[in-house]
C-alpha cells in the first residue's frame, strides 16, 4: 500500500469512533472506548504512522491524545521508555484538567521518575487530580503527606490556596460577565422548567 492510501487508512481508524467498532465484533474487550491514540490496535509497522497522527492530535489540544502520548512513553512497552517525552505530554494533559494525566504527574514527581523527588509537588498536582475525579490520587496525596515535614505542607497547602482563590475568581468574574451562569440562574432555569 501506498504511504499516502496507508496513511489515510490509519487516519480513518483513529477518526472512527469506537463504538461502532464495537458493535462489529464478537469481543468487547478488543477495542477501548477511551482508546483516542490506536497503540493498542496497529501492528508494529504502523506504530510509527500511529505516534505521528496521535501526536499531530496532541499538539493541536486534544487532552485525550496527550495523556496517552504520556502514557506510552512511560511505560515503555511498545517504544523506548523516555521520561522526558511522557512528563511533556502528561504536564500538557495535566493543565487541562485530565486527572489520570495529573495522578501520573504526580506519582513521577514522588517517586522521582524523570525529575527529582518534590514531595510538595507531588503533593500538589495529586490534590489537583482528587478534585478532578481520581479516587486513587486522593490516596496517594495522603501517602505523599504522611512523607512530608511541616514546612513542605505549609507550602503546598498556600500553593493550593493560592490556584483554587483564583480558580474560584475567575469563575465569579465569567458569571459577572455573563460568560457563565450564576447558581441562582441555574436555580431559578431549574425552577421554571416543566
Amino acid at each position: 500500500m501506498h504511504r499516502p492510501l496507508k496513511q489515510l487508512a490509519l487516519f480513518g481508524l483513529l477518526a472512527m469512533p469506537a463504538a461502532p467498532l464495537l458493535a462489529q465484533t464478537d469481543n468487547p474487550l478488543l477495542i477501548s472506548a477511551e482508546d483516542r491514540c490506536a497503540f493498542e490496535r496497529v501492528d508494529d509497522d504502523s506504530l510509527a504512522m500511529a505516534i505521528e497522527v496521535c501526536e499531530e492530535a496532541a499538539n493541536n489540544g486534544d487532552l485525550r491524545a496527550q495523556f496517552e502520548l504520556g502514557q506510552l512513553y512511560y511505560r515503555g512497552e511498545r517504544v523506548e521508555r523516555n521520561y522526558a517525552s511522557a512528563l511533556t505530554w502528561l504536564e500538557k494533559a495535566s493543565i487541562q484538567g485530565q486527572p489520570q494525566a495529573q495522578y501520573r504527574l504526580g506519582m513521577m514527581h514522588f517517586q522521582g521518575e524523570g525529575v527529582t523527588r518534590n514531595l510538595p509537588q507531588a503533593y500538589i498536582i495529586l490534590k489537583m487530580s482528587a478534585v478532578n475525579g481520581s479516587n486513587d490520587a486522593m490516596d496517594a496525596a495522603d501517602l505523599v503527606a504522611l512523607q512530608m515535614n511541616e514546612q513542605e505542607m505549609q507550602v503546598a497547602n498556600h500553593v493550593l490556596g493560592t490556584l483554587f482563590r483564583d480558580y474560584l475568581a475567575q469563575i465569579r468574574e465569567e458569571q459577572l460577565s455573563g460568560a457563565m451562569p450564576s447558581q441562582e440562574e441555574e436555580s431559578d432555569e431549574q425552577d421554571s422548567a416543566p
